[in-house]
């Protein structure tokens, strides 16, 4: 690794790293569980090919504001450069916000690939790394450590190095993953694909009949014994206040205070019967949806 804590060899990185297409990146965030969390490392790899971490950059930018934006100004507002991340939507808070450009974030990429090819309930860094790279019992314990503290542990600096290269190792598996999920529509066999949906469809049939059973009986006998959670399932609820009215009492709160309510409202197929014969003399707008679904034909 090389951890640079000097302001100036750090812009010096920076900018030799605007040359590059594509770069791995991370951050370690110190009092991240308080209102006023402080961006203590930024990780960044531009050697896919390093596999013990040595080439991974560290850049100490705690509470130095002029650096982080030194390095938004030249790497994360750079459409040419490649940013990936994993979790981007939480790195980027730090880094940018929505002023980004050219992000990639390899945790919404895999949720996007079918269980079948991508066969992992979570999709943490670890689970990712672990699944699909050699790398095997990560251990994630420095990750909640306090990285607002100087000087940082050899622990520490050795666990920051690693994650961008996890990163640049899953993102090249998940590359091989989408290619080979790559398809144009216009070119499919369909016999080949409605062949092998027959082949499973009655499998899946029958297993998700039976799953849904298994989780019905196991709501309700984890209701009727008062147990909220067990060592697969925890119950949860949502609450919903629905708020009604008298569309008649609404029509003279608008009329009888002058409130300006000109937005569009869907006229369902109840409230067209009961305005019945007076519909035409409604100004309207016809919009017309189209929606495709596959039904099987036996």
């Amino acid at each position: 690794m090389i951890y640079l804590t000097d302001q100036k060899e750090i812009k010096d990185i920076i900018l030799d790293l605007e040359e590059t297409d594509i770069l791995w990146l991370d951050t370690e965030v110190a009092d991240y569980k308080t209102k006023k969390p402080r961006l203590s490392l930024i990780q960044i790899l531009a050697y896919p090919h390093n596999l013990n971490g040595d080439r991974t950059y560290l850049f100490d930018v705690l509470d130095n504001d002029d650096l982080i934006n030194f390095l938004i100004e030249k790497i994360m507002k750079n459409e040419k450069i490649k940013k990936v991340f994993h979790n981007a939507k939480y790195d980027l808070r730090f880094l940018g916000k929505k002023e980004t450009k050219n992000v990639f974030c390899t945790l919404e990429f895999a949720k996007t690939i079918p269980y079948y090819i991508l066969p992992v309930k979570r999709y943490s860094l670890k689970v990712l790394t672990e699944y699909l790279t050699n790398f095997k019992h990560l251990s994630k314990d420095e990750q909640g450590s306090n990285w607002g503290v100087r000087p940082l542990r050899k622990e520490q600096l050795e666990y920051a190095k690693m994650d961008c290269v996890y990163l640049a190792q899953i993102y090249h598996q998940l590359m091989i993953l989408n290619h080979k999920l790559s398809h144009k529509n216009t070119q499919e066999d369909l016999n080949i694909l409605l062949s092998r949906y027959q082949e499973i469809e009655e499998k899946w049939l029958y297993l998700d009949s039976e799953k849904e059973y298994l989780e019905s009986r196991i709501k309700e006998s984890m209701l009727a014994q008062n147990i909220l959670e067990n060592k697969v399932f925890k119950l949860t609820y949502n609450q919903r206040n629905i708020i009604k009215t008298n569309i008649q009492e609404l029509f003279n709160l608008v009329k009888y205070n002058n409130l300006n309510f000109n937005f569009e409202i869907t006229l369902t197929k109840d409230i067209q019967s009961k305005i019945g014969d007076n519909l035409p003399l409604l100004k309207t707008e016809l919009e017309t949806k189209t929606y495709y679904s596959l039904k099987t034909k036996n």
